[in-house]
Formats: structure tokens, sequence, C-alpha cells
């Protein structure tokens, strides 16, 4: 797929449809939030919409890439599509910044036509700037959208989420992903099916986890992970050597893997599980699945914290995260029992 213009993924195609033939009855909202989990292309549908209104020339529901409109969004200079995400260095979409765009969003389209918005994430915005929002939600301008893409719609306002049509997308199938990813990992030494197993199922997810060293990355996270359930590291000397990496980005790892581990206690089957050094996965039999749910809610109160801008002593918290693992470990039951029991 060529980068402009943009199109909609494979596995977005019915979503597209229905967004289209929206618009070609002129029924689209002003403002629609895109929701669902992350690495599944949001923010990319949403710029495929916003080219595809702003086209001067669109051919059978595609921007034709060649008018001057195009011409502009290729060069990501298009006066009219505006695009709003934290500033570099911050977590937070401040009020500011949203000040600015409501004024920008209230003048006359240069190009005599549509005014696309795009927000991502919608949850960094804090109450004031959420506020900010709402004038331009409760009084939209003619010919303007606003596109917000939210990963977790919950942690949205209210306020927000009532005033967007709400189009919730879900994770692609996987036989969809793998016929789509498969093709770009030609002379790739991994397998694709591997890659989308540690990306749990996320489609873009996986293509960026093929640059630099990720890989690598969580396979020594795993291990580490290991030898601190075998009792070989502890969860200060653990927590020293992760506290300088990026702690959400950890902190999203170990959920999916945790999630993995869930299934797998309950029957179903999780390759990355499966494929476990014989003793590592014999220790893990003992887990009980009913804490370690409860050790998952607690560990996903804590991503929510540091997504909402909190900055906590990093070290600490991982400390706590590691020490939590052991004492759910030492409560489960002393019998092993089979995976599904």
């Amino acid at each position: 797929m060529s980068d402009f213009p943009a199109l909609p993924y494979p596995w977005q195609q019915g979503d597209w449809q229905q967004i289209c033939a929206q618009q070609a009855a002129n029924k689209l909202p002003h403002a629609l939030m895109l929701a669902g989990p992350k690495g599944i292309g949001k923010r990319h549908l949403a710029e495929a919409l916003a080219h595809l209104l702003l086209c001067l020339s669109p051919v059978e529901g595609t921007p034709c890439g060649k008018c001057r409109s195009c011409q502009l969004n290729h060069a990501q200079t298009h006066p009219d599509f505006l695009m709003l995400e934290p500033e570099e260095g911050s977590k937070a979409i401040k009020v500011d910044q949203v000040r600015g765009l409501i004024e920008s969003l209230g003048k006359t389209a240069q190009q005599g036509g549509y005014k696309v918005l795009v927000l991502e994430p919608a949850e960094a915005m804090n109450i004031n700037s959420a506020n900010a929002l709402l004038k331009s939600l409760e009084e939209p301008a003619d010919n303007t959208l606003l596109i917000l893409v939210s990963h977790t719609p919950s942690a949205v306002l209210p306020t927000i989420r009532s005033r967007c049509q709400l189009r919730l997308l879900a994770m692609p199938r996987e036989e969809q992903v793998l016929h789509w990813l498969t093709p770009l990992m030609t002379g790739s030494s991994v397998q694709p099916k591997e890659v989308l197993f540690v990306a749990r199922g996320a489609p873009l997810t996986a293509l960026a986890l093929l640059e630099g060293d990720a890989l690598e990355r969580y396979q020594q996270l795993q291990d580490n992970l290991a030898r601190l359930t075998l009792g070989q590291l502890s969860a200060i000397e653990l927590a020293q050597q992760w506290h300088g990496d990026d702690v959400v980005a950890i902190i999203e790892w170990f959920l999916g893997w945790l999630h993995g581990l869930a299934r797998w206690r309950v029957g179903m089957d999780d390759p990355q599980i499966k494929a476990l050094p014989p003793e590592f996965r014999e220790r893990l039999t003992y887990v009980v699945p009913a804490l370690l749910h409860r050790y998952i809610e607690k560990i996903l109160t804590n991503k929510k914290q540091l997504l909402s801008g909190a900055n906590p002593n990093k070290q600490l918290l991982l400390e706590e995260l590691f020490l939590d693992w052991g004492a759910l470990l030492r409560a489960s039951t002393n019998r092993p029992l089979a995976a599904g029991q």
C-alpha cells in the first residue's frame, strides 16, 4: 500500500464503506470518535477520511491524489487539515493547544471545502482541554469534521463521548492480518504468525516490532520475568534493570503476556506461553486464575494513572508490580494444576 493517498487497510473496508455511505448521503456527523485497541490503524483511517473529504476530485470513494488539495495533503501542508496530539515530551493535550485549533476551525476553509481536525489520543485531554473542545462539539461550524481517535474511550469525559458518533473498531481477524503482513516480511527470519502473537493480534504493532531490536527486547523481558518467577532474580533487581525504559510500553507488554497466561490457565491455547521453557511453564501452572485477574486489574489501574499524566517514581512502581507478582505466586495453590483447572 502506498503512503499517499491514505487508503483504508484491508480489515477496515467494512467501516470505510459505511462511513463513505454516510458521506455520500450527506449524513456525516460533525464529530466522530474512532475507538479500539492500539495498533489496528485508527489514526490511519482518520487520515484516509480526511484525505477523501478534502480531495477536490475523488474517484469512486478514494482521493484522486492529483488535485491541488491532494498535493497539499501529500506535502502535509494542507491549511484545512489540522492535527492535534500531545507536544513532544508531554503525554497530555493542553488547553492552549485546543484553544488555538478551535480558533482555526472557526475560520472559513481556505480551499473552500471541508475543515478536518484529527485529535489523538482523545484520552490525553484533561478536564480543561476537554471543556475547551466542548464548544466546538456543541456549536459545530458548517463543513467541519472533528475526528477523535481513542485507545481507551472509557477514559474520555462522558460530555465529550456523548457529543461524538462512536465507531468501535475491532481487532482484525488473524487471517486478514497474516495475508497483509506476510508479504511485508519477505526475507525475515521470523515467522509472521510468531510476530503477530507477540503483538497480540495488532497488525501495526506487529509491523513495528520488525523495526530495530524490539523483538529481542521483548524476549529479554520474558527471560528476566522467568528468572524472577523462578527466584533467580529479585523484584528490586529487575526494577533497577527496567526503570530506565519506557514504563508504559513495558506495562503494555506485560499486560499482553498476562492476558495470554489467563487464557492458557482456563484451557485456551496461547502459543507464546506454550513455547516457554518447561521449568517456567511448570511454575505458571500454580497460578490461580482469580488472583491473576485481580493482579491484572491493579496493573490496568497503574497504566491508567500513567496515561493520565501522573508522574510516579518509575522504579518504585516497577518494584511494587514485581513484588505483587511474587505475592501472587506465593498465594496461589501449592499443588500444581494442569492448564485449565
